[in-house]
């Protein structure tokens, strides 16, 4: 297993030299060609081994990594939540440049033939792992895609004015950009950017959520408004 995963993951540091400003760490693609945030293609992978045959599953997702906001959310909560985060189980009617076997939890499977041979299912999302380096170039393709059509990368400020992405969704769950850890990082961003009464508004029974609010979180966001609202007005910019 150990073998089959460091396979993989050197594949995938090839894969990334193919595309400007990509790199491939800590099982995430990642760009860091904006100072202000990290652009990150993750593909959630997963490894194991059943008899003598090694499995890849794939449960791929984009996310934003913006240095302020996370560093104000860790600063207030104790710990950090990403600024933006999309699963492509989320938005397969988006996944254009993915096969449709790869547009839902795809398992790879070195030997697929022995395997179905042997007594194991056929399944139509598993396939032999000799697909896989074809896959997880798409889905890096795919995951820049989504980037460039669903956010503003001109400037730091322009990026999170226009933050949540608008995407169509094709999960049961719905758009949850507002729902849960996502809502209370859009409270945080409007705080970033000197929007204070989202974050009362957003607690208060008036607006309604899907899911439950994480009201713990909103408190804590809301015992620091004094403190950030001060450094607003004196400084333009917010700090706890």
């Amino acid at each position: 297993m150990a073998t089959l995963k460091g396979e993989v993951l050197t594949l995938c540091k090839e894969i990334a030299k193919k595309f400007e400003n990509w790199e491939f760490s800590s099982e995430q693609f990642k760009n860091k060609s904006l100072k202000h945030t990290t652009l990150i293609v993750g593909l959630g992978l997963g490894f194991r081994r059943v008899g003598s045959r090694g499995e890849v599953t794939v449960f791929p997702s984009v996310y934003l990594n913006n240095k302020k906001t996370m560093s104000l959310c860790k600063k207030i909560l104790g710990r950090p939540i990403y600024t933006s985060g999309v699963f492509f189980e989320e938005i397969r009617c988006e996944l254009t440049m993915l096969p449709e076997f790869a547009e839902y939890t795809p398992c790879f499977i070195q030997d697929r033939v022995g395997f179905i041979h042997d007594g194991g299912p056929d399944e139509p999302y598993w396939r032999d792992i000799s697909e896989l380096p074809s896959v997880i170039e798409r889905f890096l393709m795919q995951g820049i895609s989504f980037f460039e059509r669903h956010y503003d990368f001109s400037s730091e400020k322009n990026m999170l004015e226009f933050l949540p992405a608008k995407y169509k969704v094709s999960s049961s769950g719905g758009y949850r950009e507002y729902e849960q850890s996502q809502g209370v990082m859009l409270c945080i961003i409007h705080c970033i950017l000197g929007d204070f009464e989202f974050v009362r508004r957003y607690r208060s029974d008036e607006y309604k959520a899907v899911f439950p609010k994480k009201t713990d979180d909103l408190d804590k966001i809301i015992e620091c408004l004094p403190q950030m609202e001060k450094s607003w007005r004196e400084k333009g910019y917010v700090s706890v």
